[in-house]
């Protein structure tokens, strides 16, 4: 994810960047607070798995430093906090700003997968 302008297939108008390759702008709405409730991670959990090797949101943090914390205890499976749930493994997880959001993406990649 090097940009927030994704690539994607229309409907909608295609844009050309400066280069003439074709660009598609996504619009989405702002990001939701990370999910923390043991629930909620369940839920979150059993959709990566249904999905896997496609990143999703996990949400929004309060500072960078909370957001780079939450994404390294996915990745190496720390038993803390919410991550606990992801300690069986298989799970990636990228940290990223975007305008002014500390965001948390992760996705499933098997019981042998690496961290990212």
């Amino acid at each position: 994810m090097s940009s927030s302008l994704t690539r994607t297939t229309p409907p909608g108008p295609a844009l050309e960047a400066a280069g003439g390759d074709p660009v598609t702008v996504r619009f989405e709405d702002p990001a939701h607070l990370a999910h923390r409730t043991v629930a909620d991670i369940a839920v979150f959990i059993a959709a990566l798995r249904a999905r896997p090797g496609q990143w999703a949101l996990l949400g929004k943090f309060s500072t960078p430093h909370v957001m780079r914390q939450a994404a390294y205890e996915i990745r190496h499976g720390t038993d803390k906090g919410f991550a606990k749930a992801f300690a069986a493994g298989g799970f990636e997880a990228e940290a990223r700003s975007m305008l002014g959001e500390y965001r948390v993406y992760v996705r499933y990649v098997g019981e042998t997968g690496g961290a990212a």
